[in-house]
């Protein structure tokens, strides 16, 4: 998302980090618990299994994330699907809805 380049690129203009770029998420929470680095992700990317330290980074930026259904869809289990996923991310520290 443009408000997580505009993020990054903050940080790195400042001139106090240094920077690698990970082909993709999965590669960059390697690097991460290979001690190569830190990430700097939105909060959805977390997957809950306690391997990784989610700390909230305070920033203006922001982005929303949506579920995308089909209009028509009125199925109950589409409907215990969405309480579930506002359970979870309620309850969740690193993405507050």
């Amino acid at each position: 998302p443009q408000a997580l380049k505009t993020v990054q690129h903050r940080l790195i203009s400042s001139g106090k980090i240094n920077y690698f770029n990970s082909a993709d998420h999965d590669t960059t929470l390697t690097n991460v618990a290979a001690g190569r680095g830190v990430c700097l992700a939105p909060g959805f990317l977390n997957d809950h299994s306690g391997q990784f330290a989610w700390i909230p980074f305070d920033c203006k930026e922001g982005f929303s994330c949506v579920l995308c259904t089909h209009k028509e869809d009125q199925r109950d289990s589409l409907k215990t699907f969405l309480d579930i996923l506002k359970k979870l991310y309620s309850d969740a520290v690193a993405f507050p809805l």
